[in-house]
């Protein structure tokens, strides 16, 4: 083979190998828990953040292209360590020695409608904590969202700027909740 003829061939399956491949965005998802409070609590807990929701899929993108699912299979892995930070915060921390608490996430999902010259944003989560011990159970589920609507295109740094803070939010009113303390010192 000529060299032309090697060349032209190698720029076309440069060329075909680029057109293929699609560059998916990721979002990254990382609370991180700042506020001081009381310490409430005098119990150590053992701490599993699990993922209960029915599909991994947590960004979900509508435009006039049609419609891009995004998942997140370790969403438990990012929050944990910001419900560590709350629980250290009232006096509870996480020895893995003291009474179970589980934090099990059952929603947890970002919407964005992306139209012309706008976009719109919505987040919906709800966290449900159990506290189980031989004589006492504590359930209770935590919800939250969060609305928005911007001009132009959407900010991916701004969507997750806006998911932290709701999970932030929500994780301050577990662990504010008198409900969860009393439990938490049972």
């Amino acid at each position: 083979m000529n060299s032309k003829l090697k060349i032209s061939l190698f720029t076309l399956t440069l060329g075909l190998m680029a057109g293929c491949s699609s560059t998916t965005q990721q979002f990254i998802f990382s609370p991180n828990y700042t506020q001081t409070h009381q310490k409430s609590a005098q119990q150590d807990v053992s701490l599993s953040v699990n993922d209960r929701r029915a599909s991994f899929t947590t960004v979900t993108i509508k435009n006039s292209d049609g419609t891009q699912a995004l998942a997140d299979k370790y969403i438990a892995d990012s929050i944990k360590p910001a419900i560590e930070q709350a629980l250290a915060q009232v006096g509870a921390d996480n020895s893995g020695m003291g009474k179970a608490l589980d934090v099990n996430i059952q929603q947890l999902n970002t919407t964005i409608v992306q139209q012309l010259h706008k976009h719109s944003t919505t987040t919906k989560a709800e966290l449900e904590v159990v506290i189980e011990t031989t004589e006492h159970r504590f359930a209770k589920r935590y919800k939250g969202n969060k609305q928005s609507e911007a001009p132009l295109g959407f900010d991916k740094a701004k969507i997750e700027q806006q998911v932290n803070r709701l999970i932030e939010e929500m994780i301050t009113r577990i662990v504010t909740d008198p409900e969860f303390i009393t439990a938490v010192n049972r």
